[in-house]
């Protein structure tokens, strides 16, 4: 009969050792989960009630004319006039290259009507606009470097007394680079 207890015996064990290991392991999984952070839900966002359309209002009866209407100013012309379309006389100038991509155009020459390049390069101008330069378009389109270039922005940079002593130019070969200022060229030239 001490077989038959210690048969039944061992079974009982074996199911308190299994039952121990599912309870340890509940445990440590509480305790798992309880370590990690609990996010919380992001808030949500209350929409507000759509207000009712106002209704239209009626317009008011215009009075009748006795006068002409007076006339409404024009609005301002944003285009440089041809007193102001001229570059500044310290501009005037023959300047020498002072950049090595400038070199093979040799000395550049602005009149008050054209540049001129020593290279045989030459175009007469028109100042189109004077924001953070003189900004010329080129009537003829020079090609340097067998690009054809439509204008040029010239930055002059002046001394203390104000004089300009140089100037950095930039090559747009069009419009849209232009507007994207995407020059293709960019050098310097000193006051000879």
């Amino acid at each position: 009969m001490v077989d038959t207890v210690a048969i039944l015996a061992h079974p009982r064990r074996q199911r308190r050792h299994t039952l121990a290991g599912w309870v340890l392991a509940v445990v440590v999984g509480a305790a798992i989960a309880g370590c990690r952070p609990n996010p919380s839900p992001p808030p949500t966002a209350v929409e507000p009630t759509p207000a009712a359309p106002a209704a239209p209002a009626e317009p008011a009866p215009k009075p009748a004319a006795t006068h002409p209407p007076a006339a409404t100013p024009a609005a301002p012309d944003t285009t440089p006039s041809t007193a102001a379309a001229a570059l500044p006389d310290t501009l005037i100038h023959e300047w020498q290259p002072l950049s090595n991509v400038l070199l093979a155009f040799g000395t550049m020459t602005v009149t008050p009507d054209q540049v001129q390049w020593s290279s045989g390069q030459s175009s007469p101008y028109t100042l189109v606009g004077t924001e953070g330069g003189y900004l010329l378009r080129l009537e003829s389109s020079p090609s340097f470097y067998d690009t054809q270039n439509q204008y040029i922005k010239l930055i002059p940079k002046a001394d203390t007394s104000g004089a300009a002593t140089s100037i950095e130019i930039a090559f747009y070969p069009g419009e849209t680079q232009l507007k994207s200022d995407e020059y293709i060229m960019y050098g310097s030239y000193v006051a000879e």
